[in-house]
This record gives structure tokens, C-alpha cells and sequence, in this order.
């Protein structure tokens, strides 16, 4: 969960104390030999999560912004879920990418059959996803405790 900072933009906040730990949980969680790069949105909250994951798997970490987040209202909006649901919706081996909930959801309905919005409400903080592009599947490989607000 990030560290939730009304007024500023969501593409600002950091992650809370007990994020940090939940990531070091997600790292334990995968298998150890997934991939040598963890890519990740410059957002801060992203970019912590794959400092984590990455430092105690031994891997790099590359910043992309086409990780970034999808573009939002500048300040915190408490019908966020609904907001969230109103939304319409090629590398050889594993890699690993620490972004965002929409920004996941939108890609994984664009290569699966996922029912977009059920992903969607189902993912959790943190959360590890393999989506297999031969196959065009997906696997759970970590589930955290907290949904998206």
C-alpha cells in the first residue's frame, strides 16, 4: 500500500513501512532464478517495490516510463474504485515489472480472456502475476493482503 498523501498526486507517493515489508515477502515469494531484470515504472511506489524485490534477488533494475501510471485526477478522488471500473477497457524468458494495478489489468485483458474489472478487483498490495505470452495465461505467483482503494 502506498503512503496515501491527500492533495498530491498519486504518481508522487511513496510506499508505507509496512509496504516495504510485504515487499520483502513478495521477493521470498518468487522463484529465485526468474529473471536477471526487474523493470519498473519511475513512479515512486514502483520503483521501491523493485528496489526491494531486485536487492534481495540479486537482480538490476531498469526504469520505464511507459510503466507509468494511467493518467488521473491530480488529487485523491474517494470513489476511486468506481472511477477505476468506469475505464474501457515481445522479450524471450521471464521478466519482472513492478507498476500499476490499471496499468497491469489493461495489458493482461489486451493478450488473455480475463474479465478486466474482476482482475482488476482482485488484485492486492503487493501482488505477483506470470502471464505466459505463448500460452496467454496467467498464474498467481503472490498475493498480498490489501485490495487497490
Amino acid at each position: 500500500m502506498p503512503q496515501v498523501t491527500r492533495g498530491t498526486s498519486a504518481t508522487l507517493w511513496t510506499l508505507g513501512e509496512s509496504a516495504r515489508e510485504d515487499c520483502v515477502l513478495l521477493a521470498h515469494a518468487l522463484p529465485k532464478d526468474i529473471a536477471p531484470t526487474v523493470y519498473t515504472s519511475p513512479d515512486p511506489k514502483a520503483a521501491e517495490t523493485a528496489a526491494v524485490v531486485a536487492l534481495r534477488l540479486g537482480l538490476q533494475t531498469t526504469r520505464d516510463a511507459r510503466l507509468s501510471e494511467v493518467d488521473r485526477p491530480p488529487v485523491w478522488d474517494e470513489d476511486y474504485r468506481s472511477m477505476v471500473l468506469a475505464l474501457e477497457a515481445d522479450p524471450k524468458g521471464d521478466v519482472i515489472v513492478s507498476n500499476h494495478g490499471i496499468v497491469l489489468s489493461l495489458y493482461a485483458a489486451s493478450i488473455t480472456a480475463i474479465d478486466l474489472r474482476e482482475f482488476w478487483r482482485q488484485l492486492t498490495f503487493p501482488d505477483a502475476w506470470r502471464l505466459d505470452l505463448e500460452t496467454k495465461t496467467l498464474e498467481r505467483l503472490y498475493e498480498g493482503g490489501l485490495p487497490p482503494e
